[in-house]
This record gives C-alpha cells, sequence and structure tokens, in this order.
C-alpha cells in the first residue's frame, strides 16, 4: 500500500508568492500613507477606496478612521490581487528560499524604515516635486 503524499513534490514557489504579496501589501500601505499626507485632495482620493468599511466616515463617539480605510482596501486589493497571480505563476515553481528569505527581511525592514517619518519625509517630498505636489 502506498500513500498517496510520499509522490507529492512540494514547491517552494507557492511560499515565495505568499509572502512577496505580503510585502506588496505593506508596501502599498506604506505609499498610500504618504500619499494621503501629501494634499487634502490626495486623502479624499485614497479615502475614497474605503468608505465600504464600517466606520470609515463616522462621526459617532468612536469617530471615524478617515482615510486610513482607504488604505486598508488598497492594500488588501493589492495583497489578494499579488498572491492570485504570483500563486498562479509560480505554483510549480521551485525558487531558492534562502536568498529570498534575505530579500524579504530586507524589504520588511526598508519598508519599516518608511513609515518613520524623519526618514521618509524627505524621499516623499523629493518624490512630490517631480509632480508638482506641495
Amino acid at each position: 500500500m502506498t500513500d498517496s503524499t510520499e509522490n507529492r513534490t512540494a514547491y517552494s514557489g507557492p511560499a515565495v508568492a505568499a509572502s512577496l504579496s505580503l510585502l506588496l501589501a505593506f508596501l502599498t500601505l506604506m505609499i498610500t500613507h504618504h500619499i494621503s499626507r501629501l494634499t487634502p485632495t490626495l486623502d479624499k482620493w485614497v479615502h475614497g477606496y474605503g468608505y465600504w468599511i464600517p466606520g470609515s466616515r463616522g462621526s459617532g463617539p468612536d469617530g471615524s478612521i478617515g482615510s486610513y480605510s482607504g488604505k486598508e482596501t488598497l492594500a488588501l486589493g493589492v495583497w489578494l490581487g499579488s498572491w492570485l497571480i504570483l500563486h498562479f505563476l509560480w505554483r510549480k515553481q521551485e525558487l531558492a528560499l534562502r536568498a529570498w528569505t534575505r530579500l524579504f527581511v530586507m524589504g520588511l525592514a526598508l519598508i519599516t524604515l518608511g513609515f518613520f517619518h524623519p526618514l521618509a519625509d524627505p524621499i516623499v517630498l523629493f518624490i512630490a516635486g517631480w509632480f508638482d505636489l506641495p
């Protein structure tokens, strides 16, 4: 009697796809955070994606979570969309997990530093200057 699970090959592609999609979602959250801080118009644009979340426009005792609902929505969309696409593309791929783990940790550290305003604000304002944003 043979076990059918013994002959199955475990590929590393789905693991890389799942972790890369998470990294892309964090990157989206960081970018939308900085975009919404540039002008009230951009903040309203980002906020528009999150109107479906309860409490996004509230004014009661719990207040409103404001444009964070749009940032969450965009990050959720990037996470789910990229995960589906990458998983489909890499579901039977063997990728270098050791190298990917290093890249993942470095990317996570860089994105975390991107939320640190004294470091990120000069870069954000420099890039915003290309688009004539304040």
